[in-house]
């Protein structure tokens, strides 16, 4: 969970030390979960980590590290977290290496820690910069234009990668269970055309391939 990107152990803080190299060294971490599963101690090895990039928050390569450094079928799933929204797509690169190696995502973040929710929400857990402000409120025209919610829109494209098999979301009450159910179920009928018109409107920040519009 985390390694290189945690409050205890960070590359920008001093006396860093790379908690990577030692999960996947000979008898790292990694070695001793493969171990404990072969034993039937534990059913699943996975990682848990953010796949974004920013100064505070997020360590990408680190990711690829562990899944390109690891022994094929080390990992069960992984839950890739931020980095896939929205607002954001700098985790494509990750997702793309669990889809070649099959392992299942499990992604979190997809409303981008309440932005895509909330207009005075945040984004990846600090004050909102001015431009993703803009680009979720071109986001939130977006899905009225089409008669969505942006909640149910971020849902939607959570899911468009194959790896995706689950989706991870946070509430703090039953109100919000509920709505937030509601927003799942609204999810399914996001079309195809909306992404195309988003791809149209310079949205996404990389270049990434979508569902063919239906002919």
């Amino acid at each position: 969970h985390d390694p290189n990107d945690n409050y205890n152990n960070k590359r920008s803080k001093p006396g860093f030390f790379d908690e990577v190299a030692i999960c996947l060294g000979e008898d790292g971490i990694c070695a001793g979960l493969r171990k404990l599963r072969e034993e039937g101690a534990i059913k699943e090895v996975s990682l848990g980590m953010n796949c974004l990039r920013l100064p505070h928050h997020g360590a990408p390569d680190d990711v690829l590290r562990l899944l390109r450094g690891s022994e094929p079928g080390t990992f069960d799933s992984a839950l890739l977290a931020g980095g896939w929204n929205l607002l954001t797509q700098q985790g494509l690169q990750c997702f793309a290496e669990c889809e070649r190696r099959a392992v299942p995502v499990h992604v979190a973040g997809v409303f981008a820690s309440g932005l895509l929710v909330d207009k005075h929400g945040t984004y990846a857990y600090g004050e909102a910069p001015a431009e993703m402000v803009a680009k979720a409120q071109k986001w939130r025209e977006l899905a009225e234009e089409h008669g969505f919610s942006l909640p149910s829109v971020a849902i939607a494209f959570a899911v468009l990668p194959k790896c995706v098999t689950r989706v991870v979301l946070g509430f703090l009450t039953a109100a919000h269970v509920v709505e937030g159910m509601g927003w799942v179920k609204e999810s399914a009928g996001v079309p195809v055309a909306l992404w195309h018109k988003a791809k149209s409107l310079g949205l996404f920040d990389v270049d990434m391939p979508l569902p063919p519009l239906p002919s």
